[in-house]
């Protein structure tokens, strides 16, 4: 309620001003182009990259100096670190990227995303930017008129650099003006209390705006216009760069557990990185007037001197902080470690970043399976009352059948039901909404990997249905089928033991799919050779008609739950090589 009321009385507020001072109302004008602008540039970049920008962040990472690099260039390019935090995010949830990688290209992003103050000091306010603007805007329009998304793309990217510069046109004449009607200088306080309030109203305002780029062009315009001094500009700017930490935390709020840990390095780094030129602000002002003239800037180029300013504060706190992060990445680990990202009815690498990337997508889907077949693998071993431990070598299978059976209370339909269902449902949600921005390779790759997540179902209710009769027979005083009940209980763990091995063994897909193939060939003697043991059970009255009904039903059952558990490998064990292939057609 409070926060509603807050909202109506700022907007009556900005209402008055925008009726009654010609002056604020360019200004705000300005602002909310400006804003439009970055929003275009950002949309347009994801489209009109094509997967490229994705491309370079996965391929030039190999190290914390590659990725830092990476971060200032595309972030350079591209004039929206938020739009490089996504893809970082994206990355970090299929384990593509490490987290001190991404954390590198963070670090780089807060670098790269000075040049704005650069690109507006340096042409914003020393040419007519507007005459270059309404061209972009028009061909902009043009090209969103295209049915491709590269051009769709290209069209928002042009739209995106017509609003800033109109943006930026209109700051600067609203402030250019201002200075006629009031003189916010002489608002200006001394010493320490008068930086600390410059500071804060920073953070402010790039907490409401959403946008440190465009916090900094108002400052940059705003001291040109000599509305504000030099020094209490320096601490606006100060204040911006720790106003973004504010704006990346509550966008992680709904991010995953790694985009959590992600925008608390941005909070380590900001906040350092801030104090750090709070405290050496003067001595930094110097530097950067003793430096200025090896860039060509003149004495009294004060909106430049702030670029560099800006610039300079943000390298030290990149010189400070890179050799510590990897503690920066314990740290982060240590302090965000959900109970709840633990969970098995919980998506791990189902992240909505990577819904419209394809090969991201692809990769989280393949990945999500492979964690929904661990869970139910893990289900079903307990239910023929084994457990995973027991299971890591070809030696441990033989010891299935002599060692007392120890039985592990485990109730299938309530996994299912309280944890694999909701898992499942994500999965099937996920991919249906991916698959509307994939190419017809792409969409069936990903359709054979929702027949995979489905078959991982049936296979866990099969076990159940053949689970009470297991338990029963086991502990049977007819030896024959307490016998047969344990070669079904070895055939089980057998197969899951091959499917294991082909999953945790680094196979080609010849390898993969010739290992299947002799598994297929193995079931299939293994079926017919207990039929004919079965029948002869029967005919020499070994077994009950009632054991017999039982038998070659949970024979059937244990055969389907085999031939699956490989269908199930021929789909998931796909290799990397295979996906990205498929992610080399993004289309968006």
């Amino acid at each position: 309620m409070v926060k509603k009321i807050l909202i109506i009385f700022l907007l009556l507020v900005t209402a008055f001003y925008v009726i009654s001072q010609e002056n604020v109302k360019i200004i705000l004008a300005g602002i909310a182009i400006f804003l439009i602008g970055m929003h275009f540039m950002e949309d347009g970049f994801k489209l009109f990259s094509g997967g490229t920008l994705e491309k370079i962040l996965e391929n030039f990472t190999q190290n914390k100096y590659k990725s830092l690099l990476t971060g200032f260039i595309t972030t350079s390019i591209v004039q929206s670190s938020s739009l490089i935090s996504v893809i970082v995010i994206s990355f970090l949830s299929v384990e593509i990227l490490s987290l001190t990688q991404g954390m590198a290209i963070v670090f780089g992003a807060n670098l790269g995303s000075t040049t704005t103050a650069w690109i507006v000091s340096a042409l914003g306010l020393k040419i007519k930017i507007s005459l270059y603007a309404m061209p972009m805007i028009i061909f902009g329009v043009i090209f969103r008129f295209s049915k491709k998304n590269n051009y769709i793309g290209l069209g928002n990217v042009l739209l995106g650099l017509g609003f800033i510069f109109l943006g930026i046109s209109y700051m600067k004449e609203g402030f250019d003006t201002l200075k006629d009607a009031i003189d916010l200088a002489k608002y200006s306080l001394p010493g320490l209390t008068g930086i600390l309030i410059y500071v804060l109203i920073g953070i402010v305002a790039t907490v409401v705006i959403q946008s440190s780029s465009a916090t900094m062009a108002i400052i940059i315009t705003a001291l040109a216009g000599s509305n504000i001094l030099y020094i209490d500009a320096l601490a606006l700017a100060i204040g911006a760069n720790v106003g973004t930490t504010v704006t990346a935390i509550l966008g992680s709020l709904t991010s995953n557990q790694n985009g959590k840990r992600l925008a608390f390095g941005h909070f380590v780094f900001n906040i350092t990185t801030g104090l750090i030129a709070l405290f050496l602000i003067y001595t930094l002002r110097d530097i950067v007037d003793f430096i200025s003239p090896l860039f060509g800037i003149a004495e009294d180029n004060y909106s430049m001197k702030l670029a560099l300013f800006h610039t300079i504060f943000n390298l030290l706190g990149i010189i400070v902080l890179l050799p510590f992060i990897t503690y920066i990445v314990k740290l982060s680990k240590r302090f965000i470690n959900d109970d709840k990202y633990k969970k098995a009815s919980k998506p791990k690498y189902l992240s909505k970043e990577n819904i419209k990337i394809p090969y991201n997508a692809m990769v989280s889907i393949q990945k999500e399976v492979i964690n929904l077949y661990e869970n139910a693998q893990k289900a079903i071993l307990h239910a023929i009352s084994i457990h995973t431990s027991e299971l890591k070598k070809r030696e441990d299978l033989d010891k299935l059948t002599s060692q007392p059976l120890n039985k592990i209370d485990t109730n299938l339909d309530d996994i299912y039901q309280n944890n694999l269902k909701l898992l499942y449902s994500e999965i099937i949600e996920f991919a249906l909404i991916s698959q509307q921005h994939m190419n017809k390779e792409q969409n069936e790759y990903v359709s054979q990997l929702k027949i995979a997540s489905s078959i991982i179902v049936k296979i866990l209710k099969d076990t159940r249905d053949i689970q009470k009769n297991l338990n029963f027979y086991l502990n049977s005083k007819n030896e024959v089928i307490k016998q047969e009940y344990l070669n079904i209980k070895q055939e089980l763990a057998t197969f899951i033991f091959e499917v294991n091995q082909l999953k945790d063994n680094d196979l080609d897909e010849l390898e993969t799919s010739t290992i299947i193939q002799v598994n297929k060939d193995k079931l299939s003697t293994l079926d017919t050779e207990n039929n004919k043991r079965i029948d002869e059970l029967i005919r020499s009255e070994q077994i009950t008609s009632k054991m017999a009904t039982s038998l070659i039903n949970d024979t059937t059952t244990t055969f389907n739950i085999c031939k699956n558990l490989l269908r199930i490998a021929n789909i998931l064990l796909v290799k990397d090589e295979k996906i990205r292939k498929l992610g080399e057609h993004d289309e968006v």
